[in-house]
């Protein structure tokens, strides 16, 4: 941990990877040009990762620096993987910043997004801060999407101690992360699941994660992940992402393994409770029933590569 958080102004890199999304990267970079901030503005910094030097985002928006106010450094990373993409964003920034903050390229935030994870970091001194993530659907969602809040993050009461952070929406300590030379896991990077295993080591060095409970994120959720299909898959893919990292980490890996069986058979409870009265209920069992294959999946060496190129390519814009 860093000592007493100053008040002065930091220097703060937003760290966007992108792949296939130019729609999506603009209307980040235009929510983005609407920061508001409670007292003197931080220097910002945004680092645009580029995962399709192919199609690269440049070629459909022009000079993205003309989106934002503040400077941009646009790179192309040729490794396909969010992974890949994650670190060098790491890697590009300026030596001297203070925090990095990420957030996805389906992504808008609201005007005070930055100042209150910023705030958060400097009124708690966290190592990390997380804000809430906020679906805005592309079609009415199904009625058991909202009821059992699939694509939600929080809401937080403000300050809460956590025990995770997803990149989706989060600040770290860049002197934290350089001081225990953290970087993602390179294992993780067609399978997702690289936030999980990344703010765990966060919490492993000592580092404490807070929530900031105003920065809101809206997640921008297309119709094909509106199906019970898309939501089993992500299901095993969480579950398959425990697992592994309690592999990795060589700690509760027996207490992992029994969660795998746990949550398969409250899958089946909830299924024979809650299932001949409601789709919701059902489809909870299911999903716990996933969860816990997918993280018994991880003890037989199975990767679900979630971020593989026949995956992705379905919710990303057509590129010509």
């Amino acid at each position: 941990m860093r000592g007493e958080p100053s008040l002065a102004p930091s220097n703060v890199v937003v760290c966007i990877a992108t792949y296939r999304r130019p729609t999506g990267l603009k209307a980040l970079l235009e929510s983005l040009n609407t920061q508001e901030f409670s007292g003197p503005e931080p220097d910002v910094t945004l680092v645009v990762v580029d995962n399709d030097p192919a199609n690269p985002a440049h070629a459909t928006l022009g000079d993205l620096s003309a989106l934002t106010r503040w400077p941009v450094i646009y790179v192309a990373e040729n490794t396909r993987g969010i992974v890949a993409a994650r670190n060098r964003a790491l890697e590009e920034a300026p030596p001297d910043t203070d925090f990095f903050v990420f957030v996805d390229d389906d992504e808008t935030v609201v005007a005070n997004w930055l100042n209150a994870l910023i705030t958060t970091q400097l009124e708690t001194g966290a190592t990390a801060v997380q804000g809430p993530m906020v679906p805005r659907y592309e079609t009415t969602p199904p009625t058991w999407i909202e009821r059992l809040r699939i694509f939600d993050i929080g809401p937080f009461q403000q300050g809460e101690q956590l025990g995770f952070a997803a990149t989706g929406n989060s600040l770290v300590d860049a002197h934290f992360v350089k001081a225990h030379g953290l970087r993602f896991d390179t294992r993780f990077n067609t399978s997702g699941g690289e936030d999980e295993e990344f703010f765990g080591r966060v919490r492993e060095a000592g580092g404490v994660i807070r929530a900031a409970a105003d920065a809101i994120a809206y997640d921008e959720v297309p119709t094909g992940r509106m199906t019970c299909g898309w939501v089993l898959r992500r299901a095993f893919r969480m579950g398959n992402t425990l697992g592994r990292v309690a592999l990795l980490r060589r700690r509760g890996r027996g207490l992992r393994f029994l969660k795998g069986f746990g949550a398969a058979g409250r899958g089946l409870l909830y299924l024979f409770l809650l299932g001949p009265f409601s789709k919701a209920g059902r489809i909870r069992g299911l999903m716990e029933i996933w969860r816990g294959a997918g993280m018994l999946a991880a003890f037989v060496n199975f990767r679900f590569a979630e971020y593989s190129d026949t995956l992705v390519a379905g919710d990303r814009d057509s590129v010509t």
